[in-house]
């Protein structure tokens, strides 16, 4: 009885760390898909996005992020991810450039690199 009890109730434990776990995942995933949905809205605002401009720009958006989480949570050294994160942003802008009009990324450009130069300024670097 306690060994059927035993492997009850492991069974049970086991049940309930899956369903945290899918939980999670499904919690992180929202928030990859709000915060793409975040970032192109008000790319659509600055940019005049389009609506299939906009869906592609969600797409890229959370391609983005999803990748960015990943290299944040791998055990590489800091070198080793900005060069990571580098590779990940050329990626970013070659997909926007294809989905905006050239003068629509132009602006997006010049809005990073103003964006880039404050967060710089704010670290002091």
């Amino acid at each position: 009885m306690i060994k059927r009890f035993s492997s009850a109730a492991k069974a049970a434990f086991a049940g309930t760390m899956l369903f945290f776990a899918i939980t999670a995942t499904a919690q992180e995933t929202d928030k990859i898909s709000e915060g793409a949905k975040i970032a192109a809205s008000e790319m659509k605002t600055k940019l005049v996005l389009n609506d299939n401009q906009y869906t592609q720009v969600v797409d890229v958006n959370k391609a983005y992020l999803k990748k960015v989480k990943d290299c944040k949570a791998s055990g590489d050294t800091a070198p080793a991810k900005a060069k990571k994160m580098q590779a990940i942003n050329e990626e970013r802008d070659a997909k926007f450039k294809s989905v905006l009009t050239e003068t629509q990324y132009k602006k997006y450009a010049s809005v990073r690199a103003e964006n880039l130069k404050k967060l710089k300024e704010t670290a002091g670097i």
